[in-house]
């Protein structure tokens, strides 16, 4: 990137931009260099529990990536560094960054998701009489394995010590990939942000950590050392209200400090996991659904697996779909204890339409018959700005939620109207409050509603039910702003069951959007159990509105 052009009193005269993206080979060569091996950067698996739902690109590669981009400095060197992560970075996004030089000691970089901000690094340089060289660095790590620490085990004066240096072979790679050669920073000083990287995500916190901000200075005697560095670091502050840690290291070479960082991350709950237990101290067992069959898409986790135990609690047979959380599956269906043979697992991609011929046939030769299909499955829903920089992503969305709803439909509202059963799409509060930031999810919603009006007028010996919940506490809201006000999932199921038990016919759609929170008044009546499988109707709820 060129240097930026000054006026006459050596003020730049506009700032310059650029694109950047990030590849999963980036978060791999990143992870091998700075030994930061936190599973939310580098497991898939691991990040799809999580409010993100796919990893999550390291916040000091963003920094490294926007160093790349500033103007080559022959004559100064890294004094300081002020970051402030504002939102999580992924793969394959391409980011809008903005350099801005508000004096010639000082560039500040701003990375975009079109307009939102997500990172803003502030880099402070000093004169120097010897240009920075990238020298031979040292390896040495003694931790291999993030560290689980919930925020019991965060209290201040908590301290860490270690030895740390980076990979060299994949250090070397970091700095050629984002050309950070010539811009005033040292290989000690990119060994350092990588060291603050690493003591976040494996140390303090560790596993559970997302970086907010970092504060790094640098001192003259960094780039004397030799040899591995030695790091101490301890806990000043944890505010319960955020859940945020503030940490302050030290990084040496024996005795003499060559670095010094202060450290924001928050640290991330226990993702919140459907309990039995609760919902049955709300809606006690009974067999109120003997004899009916539901399958629920996307049973594994969050309200779906809510929904399946609440369905199986009150003796109905469920076929639970699930994609790729076998894990979360088998551990749902073990929550029922002796009556675990309710639940019949069935993996699949249900946007697949030969999936969903299959799982009809192999529904049908096991119990005979569907009563209920429950569409709750969606992909990753995160904030997406609408722009035509981002339509892609958009449509992507669009696409792969539709088809989690219009496979199941399609296959099988037949079956459904054999048994006057149940057609149950999940949809959101979010149709009416239509929040800024997913323009994505409020449109696949509103759409897929639209499609049960549809259904509605073509398939009237079906049932159909928009459940449309406020925030829901799962996955995907577990972080401290996110659970404020979030309803929990069992509530949400427990209504969509008392519905399901006390409904009667109705040939209009129905929105359910009302879950009071009660235990069941008469938890030894049967309310569902007297009427025979023919003569099971729903009632209405609420009748559809159009906006």
């Amino acid at each position: 990137m060129a240097s930026p052009e000054r006026n006459a009193s050596g003020n730049p005269s506009r700032a310059k931009t650029a694109t950047i993206s990030f590849t999963g080979e980036d978060l791999a060569r990143f992870s091998a260099a700075s030994h930061d091996h936190n599973p939310l950067h580098v497991s898939e698996e691991y990040a799809r529990a999580t409010p993100y739902g796919e990893p999550v690109v390291f916040g000091i590669l963003g920094v490294l990536a926007a160093l790349g981009q500033l103007p080559d400095r022959p004559h100064h060197r890294l004094q300081s560094l002020s970051v402030e992560f504002r939102n999580p970075l992924t793969v394959g996004v391409s980011y809008r960054l903005e350099v801005s030089t508000p004096s010639i000691d000082c560039e500040i970089v701003k990375l975009y998701d079109t307009t939102r901000l997500m990172l803003k690094a502030t880099f402070a340089f000093a004169p120097a009489q010897v240009p920075a060289q990238l020298l031979r660095i040292h390896e040495g790590s003694s931790v291999s394995e993030a560290a689980d620490r919930t925020k019991t085990d965060l209290t201040p004066g908590t301290r860490v010590t270690g030895e740390y240096g980076p990979g060299p072979k994949e250090f070397v790679q970091v700095v050629t990939r984002w050309g950070l050669s010539g811009k005033g920073a040292t290989s000690h000083q990119i060994a350092a942000m990588m060291w603050a990287s690493f003591l976040v995500g494996m140390e303090l916190p560790g596993q559970r950590a997302v970086f907010w901000r970092l504060i790094l200075s640098f001192l003259p005697e960094l780039d004397t050392h030799n040899g591995p560095f030695n790091y101490e670091a301890v806990v000043e502050e944890l505010d319960e209200r955020y859940d945020l840690l503030h940490t302050t290291g030290t990084l040496s070479s024996g005795h003499t400090p060559g670095a010094t960082a202060q450290m924001w991350a928050f640290v991330r709950q226990d993702s919140p996991q459907p309990s039995l237990s609760r919902i049955i101290n709300i809606l006690p067992p009974s067999q109120r659904l003997s004899g009916k069959v539901a399958l629920v898409i996307g049973g594994s986790r969050g309200l779906g697996a809510a929904i399946t135990q609440a369905l199986a609690s009150q003796g109905c047979s469920v076929v639970m779909n699930y994609h790729r959380s076998t894990q979360e599956a088998e551990r749902i269906r073990a929550s029922l204890g002796a009556d675990a043979d309710r639940i019949m697992l069935l993996q699949g991609d249900a946007a697949d339409t030969e999936w969903c011929a299959t799982a009809r046939q192999t529904t049908l030769n096991r119990y005979g018959r569907l009563d209920l299909l429950i569409c709750n499955a969606s992909p990753p829903i995160r904030p997406l700005p609408f722009a035509p920089e981002r339509l892609a992503q958009f449509e992507e969305f669009l696409a792969r939620s539709l088809a989690l709803v219009t496979g199941p439909m399609a296959s099988f509202l037949g079956t459904l109207a054999e048994q006057g059963g149940w057609n149950i799409v999940l949809s959101s509060s979010f149709v009416t409050e239509l929040p800024a930031e997913f323009p994505q999810y409020v449109t696949t919603k509103s759409a897929v509603e639209g499609l049960v009006r549809w259904a509605a007028r073509h398939y009237p010996k079906v049932h159909h039910l928009i459940l449309r919940p406020p925030k829901l506490l799962t996955d995907q809201t577990n972080t401290a702003m996110g659970r404020q006000g979030a309803l929990e999932v069992e509530q949400a199921a427990v209504s969509l069951v008392r519905h399901i038990c006390s409904a009667d016919h109705s040939e209009s759609p129905e929105i359910l959007e009302t879950f009071e929170l009660k235990r069941d008044p008469s938890p030894n009546r049967d309310a569902c159990e007297q009427p025979g499988p023919a003569d099971w109707q729903p009632a209405r709820d609420q009748p559809i509105r159009t906006s």
